[in-house]
């Protein structure tokens, strides 16, 4: 039945393995600074949204081969929006003297999780340049299924590529979580820093602020 798979389909599970991953990592370190708080918060996204995918599980023994196409785009709905449900409740429920402790978890999951990607990247990264470190990086995070369209590239050069930092592909799953989105941003800008940083210390992220428009740049130093 794999036959009907295709590397394509590979590539997008490998990216939801790691969203459940970095969901994961999020409550681990969590669990640290509120307790049994995070687990139970945690089940009930679980609940509200569906069980995680076990990541251990080869692809073509989970999926519905009578719509490949459906299943995957449903998972990345399903983790998406059960991740960013997740982090609503951690924040919203720990607004007291935990607050910035909770915080710094959950942006500490996204940085290290970030850096171990970028490691992984080391080894297929062709070349040293900004665009080649940006074509890395999608091989990593959840930017949307192939057919919604990529980023809008403002600047593409060998020692900077910048394109819009305005999450259009992930801003629905944060809406429909009724998460901030201030917060999503600064915790996807944290995982690109460390990306970027761990693939290629030559290179740095830089967010700016064009007329209203936020921009990443992955430029050399």
């Amino acid at each position: 039945m794999s036959a009907f798979l295709g590397h394509i389909h590979y590539w997008l599970y490998r990216k939801i393995q790691l969203l459940v991953e970095r969901e994961n990592l999020i409550l681990e370190k969590t669990t640290k600074v509120v307790d049994d708080l995070a687990e139970e918060l945690h089940s009930i996204s679980v609940d509200t949204y569906g069980e995680p995918i076990n990541p251990s599980i080869p692809l073509e023994n989970i999926i519905d081969h009578n719509n490949i196409h459906g299943w995957l785009s449903n998972q990345i709905n399903i983790a998406s929006v059960r991740e960013a449900a997740f982090i609503k409740d951690m924040l919203d429920t720990n607004a007291d003297e935990n607050a910035i402790h909770v915080v710094t978890a959950i942006l500490d999951a996204f940085a290290v999780q970030g850096q171990a990607c970028g490691v992984v990247a080391q080894d297929s990264l062709e070349e040293h340049t900004a665009p080649a470190i940006y074509n890395a990086l999608q091989n990593f995070y959840v930017n949307g299924m192939p057919c919604d369209g990529g980023d809008q590239i403002v600047e593409d050069s060998a020692d900077r590529f910048t394109w819009v930092g305005d999450h259009r592909l992930q801003a629905g799953y944060w809406r429909t979580a009724g998460v901030d989105p201030k917060f999503m941003m600064l915790a996807y800008q944290t995982w690109f820093e460390a990306f970027v940083k761990a693939i290629n210390p030559e290179f740095e992220l830089i967010t700016t602020e064009d007329n209203g428009t936020r921009l990443y740049t992955i430029a050399k130093k």
